[in-house]
């Protein structure tokens, strides 16, 4: 049984701090600050390389949902099928319909 049952990495390729933090767009610092916390690898004298799915998984675990999206993304979990019969419409998701949308009246300048 591996240790790492969630890898799908055909080839490994590992990458060090700098490297990672580069791909996740973070400071090394704070994976440095963080890395108790975060899935990665070790070996020997090493502090930590990371893989693309435990990049992934460090992704995953520091993604926040506002609450509109949560109830977009269970909308659309409820029909996976994407039958148009059963959608929403936009009006009722929190975004409203192309049709709804008024222009901003014009700002009449007055002449001085």
């Amino acid at each position: 049984m591996s240790r790492r049952p969630y890898c799908r990495c055909k080839a490994v390729r590992n990458y060090d701090y700098d490297e990672a933090a580069a791909k996740l767009g973070c400071q090394p610092q704070w994976l440095r600050d963080n890395v108790g916390k975060l899935p990665r690898q070790k070996f020997g004298h090493n502090p930590a390389v990371f893989c693309e799915c435990e990049l992934a998984l460090i992704q995953q675990m520091h993604t926040v949902l506002p609450d509109n999206v949560a109830e977009l993304l269970a909308v659309g979990a409820a029909d996976p099928q994407g039958d148009d019969d059963h959608q929403v419409p936009a009006g009722e998701v929190g975004r409203p319909s192309l049709a709804s949308l008024v222009p901003a009246s014009a700002h009449s300048r007055k002449a001085s």
